[in-house]
């Protein structure tokens, strides 16, 4: 659980996590040097339950340092992710286990969007879109083909949904040219994995906007080639012959996504050495 300056959110989501069916967990809160409160209540409950972590940075790295640095503290074979102002239905690492059983190694579940009315009518709306043009999650299952899709969008809402095998989430890039979109840049870099979907809501996703996706703002050629290091991901796998094909492609698409002209950015898809030497392999 990463933390910073959310005094007001905290204590709930520590409170799902004491409250989880299944027991047999630890919690690390990995403190990213926080200016409020947080810290205090954060110790309150190291008090309380021996099964708590703190590990506090001594100045602010980010998010992605920081889950990184947390994952370091980890004990056990799987990392379940759970933002500071998010909460955890009770069944939720139980059920997580429970699919774990069957040999997935990334677990997501669905989510239910709670806060803010505005926020929560967009989130839904983009549940809609991805079952009407992406993928009908309407059980619980296996993904298949989900490299076919990750570049398209990311259908995975929150961190706080999933789930992953310590061992191939230390594989992964931390780095991605948006830090806001990290969960989605490390899903591409799991997409070849056995993903399992939960059809059910396991937890509580706070959508407002003191939100860590609101804080940072990116410009549309970082977020552009952000989405070109998506695609880069999804065909790591491939021969060089269809990663070009692929790629190439895709920024096409994205070129007129982002509505960039050729006055505007200047892109030869045969010539961009810095895009495709950064990208592949």
């Amino acid at each position: 659980m990463p933390s910073y300056n959310y005094a007001s959110y905290i204590r709930e989501a520590i409170e799902s996590v004491i409250k989880q069916t299944y027991t047999n967990w630890e919690l690390i809160i990995i403190d990213d040097a926080s200016t409020d409160s947080s810290l205090g209540i954060i110790k309150e409950y190291l008090r309380k339950d021996p099964r708590i972590k703190l590990v506090i940075n001594e100045k602010n790295l980010g998010l992605a340092k920081t889950l990184k640095k947390g994952m370091s503290f980890a004990e056990g074979n799987w990392i379940a992710f759970l933002e500071c102002d998010d909460i955890f239905q009770p069944t939720s690492l139980e059920k997580k286990m429970e699919a774990a059983q069957s040999g997935a190694e990334l677990i997501f579940s669905a989510a239910e969007g709670f806060d803010n009315k505005n926020k929560i009518q967009k989130f839904e709306k983009h549940i809609e879109d991805i079952n009407k043009y992406i993928i009908k999650l309407d059980k619980s299952m296996f993904i298949e083909g989900f490299p076919n899709f990750v570049y398209k969008t990311n259908i995975i809402p929150t961190f706080s949904v999933v789930m992953v095998k310590k061992e191939i989430l230390a594989g992964c890039n931390f780095n991605p040219l948006c830090e806001t979109a990290l969960d989605y840049y490390l899903w591409a870099q799991l997409c070849f994995h056995k993903i399992y979907y939960i059809h059910e809501k396991l937890t509580l996703w706070r959508l407002h906007n003191d939100s860590y996706l609101n804080r940072k703002q990116y410009s549309w050629l970082r977020k552009f080639l952000f989405s070109i290091s998506i695609f880069a991901q999804t065909v790591q796998n491939k021969n060089r012959i269809q990663q070009f094909f692929i790629i190439a492609n895709s920024i096409r698409k994205r070129l007129i996504y982002f509505n960039i002209s050729k006055n505007r950015i200047k892109l030869s898809l045969f010539n961009n050495r810095y895009i495709f030497e950064k990208f592949l392999p």
